[in-house]
Parts: C-alpha cells; sequence; structure tokens
C-alpha cells in the first residue's frame, strides 16, 4: 500500500512537471541578416499566446511557413531522410546578455552557413531550443539564397527569449527547407555541431536581478550649541558625584 502510495506521488511529479514544460506559454523575438543587412524582424510565441493570435489575424489572407504557429518536435528528424544535396557547413552561438549574472543568458545569435550542390537556391530556416530530445521553435526565418559553397552568404539570427524559457542547458537544432517545395533538406543539431549543444540560456522574465535596499543615513546637527552642550555633560556629571560622595 506504502509502495503504491509512493509511485503514485512520483508519477503525479513527474507528470506535472512535464505538462508545465510543454504547456507553458513562451515568446521571443529575433532579427536575421545576411552579409551585414539585416532581412527581417518578428516574434514568435506558443500557440496560445496573444502575439501568435495576432499574426494569424494578420498573415490569414496568405499563409506561410513564417506565419504558422511556433512547430514542436517529440524526436529530431532523422539524417538518413535529409536530401543529400543541401547540407549546414557550420554553426556557432554567440551568448551576449546575462542581465543577473547567473551565467544563463536571454540574449544570443546564431550564425550558420548553409551549402548546396547548386550554384544558386532559395530557403529558410526553422531554429529551435531543445531539452531532452524536446524542441520548441523559437523562430522561422524569411525565404534566402545561398550560393554554392561560399561562406558569404551565411545567416545570423539574433534572438532575445522573453518568456518561458527556464534556465537550462539546451540545444539549438537548425531545419532548412527548400523555398519553393517546402521540403525538409539540411538538418544541424548538437550531435553534428558541438557549438549547437549545452547553451545556458533563459528567458528575460527568469533573469532575476537583485537590487540592495536604499539605506538610509540620518544626520542630527545641533550647531554650536549641541557640541558645547556634549562637552560640559560629563564635568556636570562629575561634580555631581563628588557631592554626594
Amino acid at each position: 500500500m506504502k509502495i503504491s502510495v509512493v509511485h503514485s506521488v512520483i508519477f503525479s511529479a513527474i507528470f506535472c512537471f512535464s505538462a508545465q514544460a510543454d504547456d507553458v506559454d513562451w515568446s521571443a523575438k529575433s532579427s536575421e541578416s545576411q552579409a551585414g543587412k539585416v532581412l527581417s524582424t518578428s516574434k514568435k510565441a506558443s500557440s496560445s499566446s496573444n502575439i501568435n493570435q495576432g499574426q494569424a489575424l494578420k498573415t490569414a489572407a496568405k499563409v506561410t511557413p513564417q506565419s504558422q504557429a511556433a512547430k514542436t518536435l517529440a524526436a529530431r528528424p532523422a539524417q538518413s531522410d535529409i536530401n543529400q544535396e543541401f547540407w549546414v557547413y557550420d554553426a556557432y552561438v554567440s551568448l551576449h546578455t546575462d542581465s543577473d549574472y547567473d551565467g544563463y543568458y536571454h540574449h544570443f545569435s546564431v550564425d550558420f552557413d548553409v551549402d548546396s550542390v547548386y550554384a544558386r537556391s532559395e530557403v529558410y530556416a526553422r531554429l529551435y531550443l531543445g531539452v531532452n530530445d524536446v524542441f520548441r521553435e523559437y523562430h522561422t526565418t524569411g525565404d534566402f539564397y545561398i550560393e554554392g559553397d561560399i561562406t558569404e552568404d551565411q545567416i545570423t539570427v539574433e534572438t532575445e527569449l522573453l518568456s518561458g524559457f527556464y534556465p537550462d542547458d539546451y540545444e539549438i537544432l537548425i531545419e532548412i527547407y527548400d523555398a519553393y517545395t517546402n521540403e525538409l533538406v539540411a538538418v544541424s543539431d548538437g550531435y553534428s555541431d558541438a557549438d549547437l549543444y549545452l547553451l545556458s540560456i533563459e528567458s528575460q522574465d527568469k533573469e532575476v536581478i537583485y537590487v540592495e535596499p536604499d539605506v538610509v543615513v540620518i544626520e542630527a546637527s545641533g550647531g554650536s550649541a549641541g557640541w558645547l552642550i556634549a562637552l560640559l555633560l560629563p564635568i556636570a556629571l562629575l561634580r555631581l558625584i563628588r557631592r554626594s560622595i
């Protein structure tokens, strides 16, 4: 009976933790640039967020990958199923802002270089943050061009996580899609590039900044008369003591 109760409590705790991880509202804002030129800025959020609802209303007339609700992956894509004509040559992450200096950053950027066997191709990317092989899409880029295997066409995605990401060591997963067919053509993650693995990240709302309380110092001054009284008081007390002896 006791064992059953313990198992029930453990199962409930695990279930609650999983539900919190899946159902928590989150939001992020990102900008992307290529060769130093900013291509676009956008916000991404969980499906229940007001940000996503607002975007859905604005883009109802034309559904694009960029206007779709954020995806969640319960498992990473199998590399064997990916088109071998495209690949992510290199990717790296720069951590920028840690407001409370606890080692977890809410502001970071990802640089990645997509190459192809073709001289010129148009693609777009989906970027995810994941823990334990569960990935949340935090940004979808606009369409951009790549030219063969040159490095000058690399993309930079700069992101501020606004809410809903608890402090943890995250993995970044990058999916590359053909802009014309929406076919998944390349994937890069912590398995293929160590720079995308174990990144200490949290959202801005989890940055707890300690502010020292104000110390109020009260200075009392009685002018020259006050100092005179302070000097004469011991003398008066000494005379009183002598009289009483």
